[in-house]
């Protein structure tokens, strides 16, 4: 079995199968913590594991890939409209399939179907813990080696936004020279150098969004109580990444950056607003551990 990479944990690329519009090597397994230190008094932190595989058969490749992430939050924040506390602790669970299949010119259809357990666990499970996530997309590369373009157009559901949508992704990307490439679209925009090949530096921006259900029963303001409440988090991940392969297959990630004008809110069970934050924009950190695959060489000149 073939074990092949998934990225960014948090973000869009997370869901994404290998070798779509990017130029870095494989990710099968990746360890990470995250910090956003104060959005207008909020403190998020984020620790996430993330893991894939994937078998060549007959016409294409199938994958599986399994997450998981804890979203800590520490709410200075009061308000008498609702019970912060049971929100103070999100767990979500990515799971997943993916196909890809070659076409003709160099074109790839790339099929992603799965499931996202978001919850605090506080009432058990139910329905209202998941949300099902998907990518439809079409790849196609040329180019040499150290000299080629990616581009992918499809389309995806998740909530990388936040609440769950529908939005197209189009990505174009390039690899200019063995030191410079860049991506531009969704999932990722950014400029990288690769200054060796243990060394390189990234200039990123991509989506990230939480949306978790609170299935505790909470009061709300007056007498009512609620279920199945939601914790809504989105925002632009602006970053500057480092990247260190200490060995051939062990690679250090880490990151800072800032997130701009951030969205968080805690929506009833018809996900309508019940509090808003109004977070400020405010600083990222994130580090990393990754296993990294060496990339196969090509030659799609096409």
């Amino acid at each position: 079995m073939l074990l092949v990479g998934m990225m960014t944990i948090g973000s869009l690329k997370a869901q994404l199968p290998i070798f779509i519009g990017n130029s870095n090597e494989p990710e099968p397994i990746s360890i990470n913590y995250g910090l956003l230190p104060d959005l207008g008094g909020t403190e998020i932190q984020n620790y996430g594991l993330n893991l894939s595989f994937a078998k060549p058969i007959k016409k294409g490749v199938l994958g599986a890939r399994l997450g998981y992430q804890l979203f800590s939050f520490d709410f200075n924040s009061s308000t008498n409209l609702v019970n912060l506390s049971t929100f103070e602790d999100i767990h979500s669970i990515n799971t997943g399939v993916f196909y890809l299949r070659p076409l003709k010119n160099n074109w790839r259809m790339v099929v992603s179907v799965g499931t996202t357990l978001t919850s605090n666990f506080g009432d058990g499970i139910s329905e209202e813990d998941f949300v099902f996530n998907a990518i439809l997309g079409f790849t196609k590369r040329w180019g040499e080696d150290n000299r080629f373009s990616n581009l992918l157009v499809g389309a995806f559901y998740g909530t990388q936004f936040g609440e769950p949508i529908v939005f197209p992704a189009v990505s174009f990307s390039q690899q200019l020279n063995e030191h410079w490439s860049y991506s531009l679209g969704i999932p990722v925009t950014g400029l990288t150098y690769r200054v060796n090949a243990k060394h390189s530096v990234a200039i990123l921006a991509s989506p990230q969004g939480i949306f978790g259900n609170n299935s505790n029963e909470i009061a709300v303001e007056g007498n009512a109580t609620l279920k199945n409440t939601k914790l809504q988090f989105n925002g632009i991940n602006t970053r500057l990444s480092y990247r260190y392969l200490f060995t051939k297959n062990l690679a250090f990630v880490g990151e800072v950056g800032f997130v701009p004008n951030p969205t968080l809110q805690i929506l009833d069970d018809e996900n309508e607003e019940i509090f808003d934050f109004d977070p400020e924009s405010g600083a990222y950190f994130n580090l990393g551990l990754r296993f990294v695959l060496q990339r196969p060489k090509q030659n799609n000149s096409k």
